[in-house]
């Protein structure tokens, strides 16, 4: 079976037209082994779960060190005074 254009009718059954995919206006009716396909590629796994979680709080950090910087020396500053 191939992606198929579908569209709902006045008593509510969904029926095949003969649209190309790319001008559906309706819903597209896909097969078992797309979908399949399309589910691998979006799962979450734990480690992109920590990877992820790991980058945000390195990132955090970072940047909170960067922003620190200038302060740091703006202190060392007036202490010389």
């Amino acid at each position: 079976m191939t992606d198929t254009c579908v569209q709902i009718n006045e008593q509510g059954f969904l029926y095949a037209v003969p649209t190309p995919i790319t001008d559906c206006a309706g819903y597209v009716l896909i097969s078992k082994s797309s979908y399949d396909s399309y589910l691998a590629g979006s799962e979450l796994t734990p480690e992109d779960v920590g990877a992820a979680f790991s980058f945000g709080f390195a990132a955090i950090l970072v940047s909170c060190y960067f922003a620190a910087y200038p302060v740091g020396i703006a202190k060392r500053l007036i202490n010389k005074l």
